[in-house]
């Protein structure tokens, strides 16, 4: 696994040798399948450009990326969008917020638990790199 924030040099450098295979699309729209253009080792990528702004990286084998591309039989990783906010914040990777109640947070706090309904406030927080009571306020505003 690897987290790189966009926009950095290692962004650049990592990302432009990779081209994309495939989307998962739907509720995952931040997942897909790319492909190395120089060693052609796969990377199922999650590119979380809401909150943290970063790629959540992990490299797969030729089996499993045959496996998303005939089957869409994605590996669980990344499928959540609370995995890849946690990957992010165990990574050190995150974002401050100048707008604490910016239409981000409030949308994504919401997403979460939408996503998993027995979700705690002290764990959006901790997912969005703010206090439990922010995350609370975050749930009390109207995402739209």
């Amino acid at each position: 696994m690897a987290v790189i924030g966009m926009g950095s040099q290692r962004d650049e450098e990592v990302l432009g040798s990779l081209d994309r295979v495939c989307d998962h699309g739907g509720r995952q729209w931040w997942l897909y399948l790319s492909r190395c253009i120089n060693c052609q080792q796969f990377w199922m990528i999650a590119q979380e450009e809401r909150v943290h702004d970063n790629y959540c990286m992990k490299r797969i084998d030729a089996r499993v990326a045959a496996g998303i591309v005939t089957d869409a039989i994605w590996p669980e990783d990344f499928l959540d969008f609370a995995s890849v906010l946690r990957l992010e914040r165990e990574s050190g990777q995150i974002a401050q917020f100048l707008d604490p109640n910016c239409h981000a947070l409030v949308a994504t706090a919401h997403d979460l638990s939408r996503e998993r309904p027995d979700i705690t406030f002290d764990e959006i927080g901790y997912l969005l790199g703010i206090i439990p009571s922010h995350a609370a306020t975050l749930m009390a505003l109207n995402p739209w």
